[in-house]
């Protein structure tokens, strides 16, 4: 018999959070350099999968936490920014906005293929590539996939991914 019920799990706290250096644009100006101890948390929505649950928390949680190490300690640049140059070496980047300049080591930073590096597209930068992550196990009962990044306990933004969208195989 089908059931109408829908159901979540949610994983948050522990080890998913990262801390990480980074500006913003807006409105014409850069926000000065500073940082974040951010917080990750993921919910999945959906049916019960074959064994009576929506996805393996421990999973959920393992491949949330190799993306948050992925940005621990670095400084995130968003490559597709439009108001900032880049200027790449073998060693360093060189992040121009205006009057400031950057300078910084290859190593210390991550390359985000996004805009800006605000916690709206952090939120989804990751979602995306929890999304990624997930393709090896069947996540066909997972109707959505909700990403928050929160860089405050006051602040949080959220990425929410419907996948009823995606095409089966």
């Amino acid at each position: 018999m089908a059931s109408a019920s829908s159901f979540k799990v949610k994983v948050e706290g522990g080890y998913l959070q990262f801390s990480a250096a980074h500006f913003i644009t807006y409105g014409g100006k850069c926000e000065r350099l500073h940082g974040h101890n951010y917080g990750v948390t993921v919910e999945a929505e959906g049916t019960l999968s074959e064994d009576q649950l929506v996805f393996d928390f421990t999973i959920l949680k393992r491949l949330t936490r190799e993306i948050c190490q992925q940005l621990n300690h670095r400084f995130l640049l968003p490559m597709k920014n439009p108001h900032i140059e880049l200027i790449a070496s073998a060693d360093e980047w060189e992040i121009r906005f205006r009057e400031k300049r950057y300078v910084l080591p290859r190593a210390e930073v991550v390359e985000l293929p996004i805009d800006n590096s605000t916690a709206e597209r952090l939120a989804e930068y990751i979602a995306q590539e929890l999304l990624e992550a997930l393709t090896p196990y069947n996540t066909l009962n997972i109707h959505t996939l909700t990403v928050g990044v929160s860089e405050a306990p006051t602040q949080i933004a959220y990425c929410h991914l419907d996948l009823r969208r995606r095409l089966p195989g």
